[in-house]
């Protein structure tokens, strides 16, 4: 799965959570396109990795208690 302003913003809804300009535009830095290892192999993450990382990351910039 790559990670969409789309799927951020429904995400955003879903546990309303206020997510900042600069931090989406991390996230979709972040997630947003396919990861290639170091052998060329490209690595997608699961739905529930991106929503697990993001969860993280929001909770560490923010004072929303998770």
């Amino acid at each position: 799965m790559i990670l969409t302003k789309k799927d951020l913003r429904e995400y955003q809804e879903n546990m309303r959570v206020p997510i900042s300009d600069s931090l989406a535009k991390e996230l979709l830095d972040k997630y947003g396109h396919p990861v290639i290892d170091d052998e060329g192999h490209v690595f997608e993450y699961t739905e529930q990795d991106i929503y697990e990382q993001i969860r993280k990351i929001i909770r560490d910039k923010s004072c929303i208690p998770f």
